[in-house]
């Protein structure tokens, strides 16, 4: 068998979990790539041929050629194009260098008809938190009252709606930068003082939710039929009671392993599959009463501390799941 490499799609200061998968793989006695895509276009080419007679050709740092045809799977685990481009580049040169770069790799990867977890473009897809939410009403998951707009006099009858118990997100992951410090962008709760800027809305759309009381926060992640979950008591992190993420290293070790029931694992899988994904990050909120919620799935989410803390055997699982699947393309 020729397509006999999985492409591991990620950047130099990944976690351990790439090289933890890579073990993995060997063990089923396949040939391992890992394309660090910040090294790209500097250190990794690629040579793309159309019209004659050759194949697409991956050349890595390391100095490793892999063929087009060499490639029977991938997992698309982090993509930091052109991040090692010279630092004396003006701004316009580079963000062309790295559009080109970007529409380079993107182009090589949908030229390679294997098993992906997952496609760029599905990953893409199943990023809108809108899409989730109507996803997850048809696999009859529940979820907390949700409203994503623009318009001021929406968000206030939201606010009033649920007598000022409501929190704000962003669609997307970003940070503000000032004075040189990045600033994440969490999830935050709406105060009263903050209905005088609603007005704002008219340039940028946020996402409001009901507040609900915790008694545990879960993350459930789905590889393919397999669902592993860990939960945590957050309110014993007050200051993270909104978002563990704020400081999420110092919980790490606070997470413990949990069963999420039968039927919401079916559903959770029902629903990953359904945004054309084998992969996917949940979290849920388990209510006081015990009514589960579903916040999100995100198609490229965290996984390693629940391996490497709560020892959920994710990584193998990754690999299985790449390695039975390589040979059905």
């Amino acid at each position: 068998m020729s397509n006999n490499v999985v492409l591991i799609i990620t950047h130099s200061n990944d976690n351990q979990s790439v090289e933890t998968v890579t073990k993995h793989l060997l063990n089923y006695g396949v040939k391992v790539a890992r394309f660090n895509t910040d090294l790209f276009p500097t250190k990794v080419s690629i040579a793309s041929y159309q019209g004659l007679d050759k194949e697409q050709v991956l050349t890595l740092e390391t100095g490793e050629q892999y063929l087009l045809s060499d490639i029977g799977a991938i997992w698309y685990r982090r993509f930091h194009i052109a991040r090692d481009l010279p630092k004396d580049i003006d701004r316009q040169t580079r963000n062309a260098c790295s559009e080109e770069s970007k529409r380079t790799v993107l182009g090589y990867f949908d030229a390679l008809n294997v098993f992906k977890i997952d496609d760029y473009w599905s990953i893409r897809k199943a990023s809108s938190k809108e899409l989730q939410l109507i996803k997850a009403n048809e696999q009859r998951i529940d979820i907390p009252d949700t409203l994503t707009t623009n318009d001021p006099q929406a968000a206030l009858d939201f606010y009033n709606k649920h007598n000022g118990n409501i929190i704000t997100k962003m669609q997307t992951a970003f940070a503000i930068y000032e004075d040189g410090k990045e600033n994440v962008v969490f999830t935050n709760p709406v105060k009263e003082s903050d209905l005088d800027r609603l007005e704002d809305l008219r340039f940028c759309p946020m996402q409001f939710q009901q507040s609900l009381p915790k008694e545990l926060e879960l993350r459930a992640t789905v590889v393919g039929d397999k669902v592993f979950c860990i939960a945590i008591n957050s309110n014993e992190f007050q200051t993270e009671n909104y978002d563990w993420r704020r400081k999420g290293a110092t919980t790490l070790a606070a997470w413990f392993a949990y069963d999420l029931p039968e039927e919401e694992a079916q559903k959770l899988i029902k629903l990953t599959k359904s945004l054309g994904l084998n992969y996917g990050a949940a979290d849920y909120i388990l209510t006081p009463n015990g009514e589960l919620k579903f916040l999100e799935i995100n198609p490229c989410g965290e996984f390693y501390w629940a391996e490497a803390y709560q020892k959920q055997e994710i990584c193998a699982a990754l690999a299985s799941h790449l390695v039975s699947n390589m040979a059905k393309k």
